[in-house]
């Protein structure tokens, strides 16, 4: 809806309540304060109307009829002009009216604006009601929040020594595996030197120093058998280890640093 449609609409509905509380007030006898309350209700009715633009008109009459009266009833005649260019629905077809509604005895004006006055306070107090039952429930959930962070923080040193901890295996492990490999580079030289006194052997059969050097190898070499196998047992059990190790290291990674990105 355009803008000037809507000025519009909410001009009509202005001047519709004014004229209702006017016909409740000089033709049924209304009292001022009761007949802005029927007004109102009638208003609320209006299919043409949101909720939010009713309560709107009906804030906007009740203020507007507040200041006139408070105007009139303390004889600030050079206000009124001022009043009339400040109002957002008040025209001049619609001031004469407002004007006679609002030019009741000092008596039921004060029942009017009293009553005024109690549905803001009871607006602000339940408003702060409300805001003290947030600040309650945000309290418990700051102090629950806060103990949580501080658990956190203790699983969180707890990790980093853990972290420390299989860093410190891995480190170990390494070590291991450094071990290992010299043994087998030693192993692989023996190899080589038994190769080489073998070959000597086949070809100087009659050679009673390459028979003797042939003889010492083969006992080194039945020492030999017995370490390889024991390697062989030992490197099957550290590559099983190591893949074991690798796929948890891998996995944790996978779950901590991957989900952070």
């Amino acid at each position: 809806m355009k803008t000037q449609k809507i000025h519009e609409k909410l001009q009509s509905a202005y001047e519709k309540m004014v004229e209702n509380i006017e016909s409740l007030i000089n033709n049924d006898g209304k009292k001022l304060k009761e007949a802005v309350e029927i007004a109102e209700e009638k208003l609320s009715t209006w299919q043409e109307l949101t909720k939010e633009e009713a309560q709107k008109i009906s804030n906007e009459v009740k203020s507007d009829l507040q200041s006139v009266g408070e105007t009139l009833h303390s004889a600030k005649d050079a206000y009124k002009e001022q009043f009339k260019l400040d109002a957002a629905h008040l025209t001049d077809s619609i001031w004469e009216k407002v004007s006679k509604i609002a030019d009741v005895s000092n008596e039921e004006f004060n029942a009017f604006t009293n009553n005024l006055k109690e549905l803001a306070l009871k607006a602000t107090t339940d408003d702060h009601a409300n805001e003290h039952k947030d600040h309650l429930r945000w309290h418990t959930d700051h102090g629950l929040w806060l103990d949580e962070i501080e658990l956190w923080k203790n699983d969180h040193q707890d990790a980093l020594d853990k972290l420390q901890a299989i860093e410190a295996v891995i480190t170990k492990h390494n070590d291991a595996l450094d071990e290992h490999e010299q043994v087998i580079r030693s192993h692989e030289e023996l190899d080589l030197q038994h190769e080489e006194v073998m070959q000597g052997a086949e070809l100087d059969p009659s050679s009673r120093v390459m028979e003797r050097e042939d003889d010492e190898m083969v006992n080194i070499h039945n020492q030999e058998r017995q370490e390889h196998a024991q390697h062989a047992e030992l490197h099957d059990y550290m590559k099983k280890g190591h893949r074991e190790m690798m796929a948890l290291v891998n996995n944790l990674y996978k779950q901590v640093v991957d989900r952070s990105k």
